[in-house]
């Protein structure tokens, strides 16, 4: 077999991109007719076009057409069988420019989600939301410590990699909380301008902010580099997050003094704001801390932020919310196989999912509690940051790459995902009924992204 040419990568892409949409469409809607949020359904359409369904196990006898074989399959071949021409409708090439598209998809939603939050509602709120965003970090990475040496065996760390580097990645998947789909649930629930939901994302955001820190650091340690290296990434870190409040904010007010006076948003102001977008997305990832940091900070320091989030939302949202991020979503779970499962894993993957629930949602609800909130509120906290979504999988593909975690590991990682996150709706929408009702914040006339993205 020969390597692509151009016009068959385009094709492929062309082809692969209506697949993921289709699947995305019809999966999603199945999963909000059975109560679940669309995104669950949209996990399962990616795992649907993976090597789950389609990969060497069960096609490792089947001759695919010639127009559909290329170089690079979907997934090598299982170690000790022979490699045979099957379903590539996703070659490497192609894939590698659709996880591009996914990124941008999950710049621009977390750029608006940063962009909705109301300061107005977390006033009073600040001690609970770093306590709860640095805890449910902090709480997960000990119980990695705990359980990390107890499935330190062949079946989830691969012989070469080091005990502490394995460990310390265990402990970052558990530390995950899933601000992205968090959002998109609080979103399809209307709640995003509620005094829990914002308090949520808040937190949700500090957590990550924290986590993908702890995630980098690990990443680091497990390739050797030395703590001279790894402090200054660090610092560079908080240098990033401090020019983005201090330098890009009071410019941006600037920027936007005409449109803040009742003007229109120009062709310039949009195009500096993607610019501003795309360079925190790219300074963001560089850092280790990824494009959802990126993302959610640009649309922190804009400025006239209600008529703003309106004026972009109706620009961005019904695409970014409908096509791409679906393409993100289904575009993470097209490396993910189910058939390495084996029963030696059962044990070590039940391990980790208990310690994964049990620390966000019993610790966010202790440490929320602790920062002021009452019980009710603590515990649809930690329901919510008990949502992994995609991002534990971010994690985890970082750990395969630098052969610190087995690909097993890397599936008990999705089966976190898809559990954790199928159990916050329901779980939500049982513990919400005991909050008091939130009263509308004055001047509160900016739609929520719900009404883009559920449909």
């Amino acid at each position: 077999m020969t390597p692509l040419d151009t016009g068959q990568v385009v094709g492929f892409l062309l082809l692969d991109l209506a697949l993921i949409v289709l699947m995305a469409r019809l999966v999603g809607g199945l999963f909000v007719r059975i109560g679940q949020p669309r995104v669950v359904g949209e996990i399962v359409a990616g795992v649907l076009l993976g090597p789950t369904l389609l990969g060497p196990a069960l096609w490792g006898g089947f001759s695919a057409p010639e127009w559909m074989q290329c170089a690079s399959a979907l997934v090598a071949a299982p170690e000790g069988t022979v490699a045979s021409p099957t379903w590539c409708l996703f070659p490497a090439q192609a894939r590698t420019i659709i996880g591009g598209i996914g990124q941008v998809a999950l710049l621009v939603f977390m750029f608006l989600t940063g962009l909705e939050v109301d300061a107005e509602v977390l006033k009073g709120r600040l001690k609970g939301i770093f306590l709860v965003g640095v805890g449910v970090v902090a709480i997960p990475m000990g119980l990695g410590l705990l359980i990390g040496p107890i499935m330190a065996t062949d079946v989830f760390k691969p012989a070469a990699a080091s005990n502490l580097g394995f460990i310390l990645f265990v402990g970052a998947m558990l530390a995950v909380t899933a601000f992205p789909v968090m959002v998109r649930i609080l979103q399809e629930k209307g709640l995003t301008l509620s005094t829990m939901g914002a308090t949520g994302i808040a937190a949700a955001a500090v957590c990550t902010v924290v986590m993908f820190m702890v995630a980098s650091a690990a990443a680091s340690l497990a390739r050797g580099e030395a703590a001279s290296g790894l402090a200054f990434k660090l610092a560079l870190s908080v240098v990033y997050l401090g020019i983005m409040m201090l330098m890009v904010r009071p410019l941006m007010a600037r920027l936007a003094q005409p449109y803040g006076a009742g003007g229109s948003l120009d062709s310039g102001l949009f195009a500096a704001t993607f610019i501003v977008m795309l360079a925190s997305g790219y300074a963001a990832h560089r850092l280790g801390l990824t494009v959802i940091v990126g993302g959610f900070m640009a649309g922190l320091v804009m400025p006239v932020r209600k008529r703003f989030f309106a004026d972009m939302s109706a620009r961005l949202a019904e695409m970014t919310g409908t096509i791409l991020l679906p393409i993100f979503l289904a575009f993470s779970g097209l490396g993910t196989d189910f058939t390495r499962l084996s029963v030696a894993a059962m044990g070590g993957i039940a391990l980790f999912l208990a310690a994964g629930i049990a620390g966000k949602w019993i610790g966010g609800a202790a440490l929320a509690r602790a920062g002021g909130m009452s019980w009710a509120e603590g515990n649809v906290l930690g329901v919510l940051m008990n949502c992994r979504g995609l991002l534990v999988l971010v994690v985890a593909l970082e750990g395969v790459q630098a052969g610190v975690i087995t690909g097993v590991a890397q599936v008990a990682a999705v089966l976190m995902a898809l559990i954790t996150t199928a159990m916050t709706g329901p779980l939500f929408d049982r513990f919400s009924r005991s909050l008091p009702a939130d009263q509308p914040l004055p001047g509160d006339t900016a739609p929520a992204m719900a009404d883009t993205l559920t449909s």
